[in-house]
């Protein structure tokens, strides 16, 4: 079984280096993001930061899911902000084989990408606050740069500095 966490802030293309690990390596992609709380999309709307006690009911769902998952594919990618470390330790407890990559782009890049979303009410000001929140991992992880739009940068990324790492 292979399972790698995309994490990293809003807009540095999480879901899109996702969709390629599917269409060219084979994964089963599983937006984190669709687990997300009625409370915490309210809160999102109003940009109130989510508290410990929603991240921790959050988690609880989106780890189990995550361990569902595992059961029905042998490749599975999942991307999630995974804003706080405490997050991540908790899923490598349970699934220590756990992969975790950040996802990394330039901050204009990504908040220009973020001004041009149409389907995910994340504005600018709640995106600052999420980066504000956002814990350095200390975990062990390796890092994509995502500064280059089209699937050929992730692609060579990935064949040339991870394929050990996805196996």
């Amino acid at each position: 079984m292979s399972l790698v966490i995309l994490f990293g802030l809003p807009g540095t293309g999480k879901t899109y280096v996702g969709k390629i690990l599917e269409k060219y390596f084979d994964y089963y992609f599983y937006e984190g993001d669709r687990d997300l709380t009625k409370e915490m999309k309210e809160a999102i709307k109003v940009q109130k930061v989510f508290t410990n006690r929603m991240r921790d009911v959050f988690f609880k769902k989106l780890i189990g899911n995550i361990q569902e998952l595992t059961k029905k594919h042998k490749k599975l990618v999942i991307a999630q902000t995974f804003i706080k470390e405490k997050y991540r330790l908790d899923l490598l407890k349970k699934i220590p084989e756990t992969k975790f990559i950040l996802i990394e782009t330039k901050k204009e890049i990504r908040e220009k990408r973020l001004v041009k979303r149409k389907d995910y009410p994340l504005d600018l000001e709640y995106a600052r606050k999420m980066e504000i929140n956002f814990d350095k991992p200390i975990i062990d992880h390796t890092v994509v740069i995502n500064d280059v739009d089209g699937d050929e940068n992730i692609k060579k990324q990935i064949e040339d500095n991870f394929k050990n790492y996805f196996i």
